[in-house]
């Protein structure tokens, strides 16, 4: 009965690993699909290769599956010990920003740095980084939230840092993301509700304070409520974004077949590609994305509540959070239910440095889901332990 029950529990864990990685696949693939009948026209515009998009795409998600074989068979503790090298790699790669002419500028904000004819994203990688560090930090056996000095403000500091490199871009996106992260991550670490409440208060007044501070972002928020009151310019893109998903009904116009991607609709490949998608595959094609998401995210929970360590339990809240954060904010956007905000959708967006770092948290949360084990076996609890008592938690 054992074996048969042993026997059980380890085809539970992978298959809870082959979805998740079937997931990030159909996802990336639905991308690429995307990315191509999106960026033709604009490939061969910009470099004359209608492919030029696609291919960089794909090249790239062959890497990053790839990495999540490599992901499998890495050490636990190599991983762990890469915490902090990359933790300052991420903030040394980001603080660039304050040398003059070390990133290059695009779309009236500085994200993209080159090195050794590389271009990359460094706040993409910072979420992972972040989520790393939060996870060793807050998952140290001595780590007591209840002392806020010492186990809470150095965690604070830790996205402080990134937050001050972030804004000088400005990203004010993924500012807003990474904090997001670091809260839901005290919170499941079982951070005191007094201390939660006092991060929310502070965190909205500095977002407001960010919003009035900048006449580009209060002309955004003032787009966003009335976007008919600017159709030429603040509420264009959005507009666009309406006009594809009315385009697209409730089955599509057809693969290829969007008439919103012929240079109406900006950043039709990157940041609005879920526009593309609504108007080619209609709501159907939209329920599709939004399954695949709620389904790698309700895993993604599942395989944290199932570790026996407080370190991986926080690791896979962090990696989910990020994937259906970020995936929930740029469906937001496209379908105007928050203020336009350049935020790319995990996986389908065109663009390497993301797809790189979400298929990287593939494999990781696919490792812990192939490791885990019943959640009755954790030896530090954590707030998914509803079963815990409250002295156990904190």
């Amino acid at each position: 009965m054992e074996s048969s029950n042993q026997k059980s529990e380890a085809g539970l864990r992978q298959s809870a690993s082959l979805a998740i990685v079937v997931c990030a696949a159909m996802l990336t693939g639905l991308g690429l699909l995307a990315i191509y009948a999106s960026s033709s026209m604009k490939g061969a515009q910009q470099f004359g290769d209608s492919l030029a998009f696609f291919r960089k795409q794909f090249v790239v998600a062959v890497a990053g599956f790839i990495g999540i074989v490599a992901v499998q068979r890495f050490p636990w503790r190599w991983f762990e010990s890469l915490t902090l090298p990359a933790y300052a790699f991420s903030l040394g790669t980001l603080a660039l920003i304050f040398v003059p002419g070390a990133y290059s500028v695009g779309g009236g904000a500085a994200r993209w740095l080159h090195i050794g004819g590389v271009s990359f994203q460094p706040a993409e990688l910072a979420k992972l980084t972040l989520i790393m560090f939060l996870a060793k930090n807050l998952g140290r056996p001595n780590c007591d939230l209840r002392q806020f000095w010492r186990c809470v403000v150095p965690n604070l500091i830790a996205f402080g840092a990134f937050a001050i490199c972030l804004m000088k871009q400005p990203d004010f996106g993924s500012t807003v993301l990474m904090g997001v992260l670091t809260v839901v991550m005290l919170f499941i670490s079982g951070l005191p509700f007094r201390y939660l409440a006092l991060m929310g208060a502070a965190g909205i007044t500095g977002m407001v304070a960010a919003v009035i501070a900048a006449p580009y972002r209060m002309a955004r928020l003032l787009s966003f409520l009335d976007p008919w009151a600017e159709v030429r310019g603040g509420g264009f893109q959005i507009i666009q974004s309406y006009l594809a998903f009315k385009n697209g009904g409730m089955l599509g116009t057809g693969l290829g077949e969007s008439r919103q991607k012929l240079f109406f609709l900006p950043e039709a490949h990157t940041d609005f590609i879920l526009s593309v998608i609504g108007e080619e595959l209609g709501l159907l094609g939209i329920l599709l994305v939004c399954a695949l998401f709620l389904f790698m995210s309700i895993i993604g929970l599942e395989v944290a509540r199932r570790q026996t360590s407080k370190y991986r339990t926080l690791l896979a809240v962090g990696c989910t959070a990020l994937i259906f954060g970020q995936s929930a904010l740029n469906m937001g956007v496209t379908m105007g239910l928050l203020p336009t905000k350049g935020m790319p959708l995990p996986f389908v967006s065109s663009g390497a440095s993301s797809l790189l770092v979400f298929l990287a948290v593939t494999g990781i949360l696919a490792r812990l889901a192939r490791e885990s084990t019943n959640p009755s076996a954790a030896k530090e609890p954590s707030r998914l332990h509803v079963g815990k008592s409250a002295h156990q938690i904190a």
